[in-house]
């Protein structure tokens, strides 16, 4: 019994390594209107989406209290926000376009109703 007992308890162990970690959404990581912007660390046209309901920009960062899928590649948002010194709600639908770029209609930044970025690949710092 004791050599079952430790054998069930490897098993167990190994199976907990091979569970495979949340995946990410499709819509997280780093962006920018442009390619340029995704070089530039202050500029004010990137973004990050983080943990799958934080959202960042320069001088705004939002929470989503609630996602629901619009679609294979859309989603509607619930925001709670802040920024310059203000809170905010915000309701935008946030897409991966068939070119991979993010589109982000209604969103709390900007002055356009709908922002468009590109995914910038960011460098791991050593």
């Amino acid at each position: 019994m004791r050599a079952a007992t430790q054998f069930a308890m490897v098993l167990l162990a190994l199976a907990v390594q091979c569970v495979p970690a949340i995946a990410a959404q499709p819509y997280e990581g780093f962006w920018a209107s442009t390619k340029k912007d995704c070089r530039n660390d202050d500029s004010p046209n990137r973004m990050s989406i983080e943990g799958g309901n934080r959202l960042y920009w320069y001088e705004t960062r939002c929470r989503a209290g609630e996602i629901t899928a619009d679609g294979k590649l859309g989603w509607n948002m619930k925001l709670a926000c802040e920024g310059e010194g203000e809170k905010f709600r915000s309701n935008p639908r946030v897409s991966i376009a068939a070119d991979g770029r993010l589109v982000m209609d209604n969103g709390p930044v900007g002055q356009a109703k709908r922002q468009t970025y590109v995914r910038c690949e960011i460098a791991k710092k050593r």
